[in-house]
């Protein structure tokens, strides 16, 4: 600490004084840089600075990977000095940044289809060189899978990479047509099990509870749980495109959709009917008279 003693002379006075000033001045808040290292993505848009709290000579893009050199801290703000596009220094205000983290690449050979447009990339993550766009709806095949930041990567064949997340898997027109198959081949174990309103398990079943049953366990796909509910939800088809698997819709009560029952080829029907699950032939005289429509889910 610093102390300057000033003696003044009062002249008009002729007195004496002295004066003791106190130019004592506080640290400055400034630690010295200290050598990091590590490789981060930020996560917002960051301004860039020649020196730490001093004149801006450019930005950093969201989602743009950077390399840490030198921390500091300027009244009480974290600052780190960075290299960034290549070869660019600078430093940034060490906010909305996180850690980049890859995993090893693993095999992952499967097919896929797009959920929607998106980019794909030379390396894993979207702070890579963008390539390109899948369209929409692109059937695609993968190679490797790796993760960034804990998120899904996949290698997409021809492309480059893309987020696992904006991929649903393939299914083929022909292993579709199986599964649907299986439908009726499944659902024939419950022959006899007792018709029972509201009933949707094998202690008992009503029609439309057999059918989103069957449906579930099969394809595990969920299915309203009305008949009329299951009519709405369907994708309506003509007799000539109803295919083993699919639905038929009846009115037996007047009132509009009130029965359903699994088409299982042949013009046969399996469904909850009567006193029990049975088969039945679509044309005998009564089921074809109250027939609706036909609906698929594939």
């Amino acid at each position: 600490m610093k102390k300057i003693l000033a003696t003044t002379m009062a002249a008009a006075v002729g007195l004496g004084t002295v004066t003791s000033i106190d130019l004592t001045q506080a640290s400055a808040a400034t630690s010295q840089a200290t050598k990091v290292s590590g490789t981060y993505v930020t996560t917002a848009t960051k301004n860039v600075y020649y020196r730490a709290a001093s004149k801006k000579v450019g930005t950093v893009s969201k989602s743009k990977k950077i390399k840490l050199t030198h921390k500091r801290t300027v009244n009480g703000k974290t600052w780190y000095k960075i290299s960034y596009n290549g070869g660019k220094r600078g430093w940034i205000v060490g906010a909305n940044i996180k850690r980049l983290t890859v995993s090893s690449a693993s095999t992952y050979k499967k097919t896929f289809v797009t959920k929607k447009a998106k980019n794909y990339y030379n390396l894993a993550g979207g702070h890579n060189k963008r390539l390109g766009t899948l369209a929409s709806g692109k059937k695609i095949t993968t190679s490797y899978y790796r993760t960034v930041n804990g998120a899904g990567w996949v290698k997409v064949n021809g492309y480059g990479w893309t987020p696992k997340s904006n991929l649903k898997s393939y299914v083929s027109q022909t292993s579709n047509s199986s599964s649907y198959d299986k439908l009726t081949s499944y659902g024939a174990q419950f022959l006899g099990v007792p018709y029972v309103w509201g009933g949707s398990t094998p202690n008992g079943f009503d029609c439309s509870g057999f059918t989103s049953y069957v449906y579930k366990k099969v394809l595990g796909k969920t299915i309203p749980r009305t008949s009329a509910a299951q009519y709405t939800a369907s994708k309506k088809i003509s007799k000539s495109q109803l295919k083993k698997g699919d639905l038929v819709f009846f009115n037996t009560s007047g009132g509009g959709v009130s029965h359903v029952s699994i088409y299982a080829g042949n013009n046969k029907l399996l469904h909850a009917a009567g006193n029990s699950v049975k088969y039945s032939n679509l044309y005998d005289g009564y089921w074809d008279k109250r027939i609706v429509g036909y609906g698929t889910f594939r």
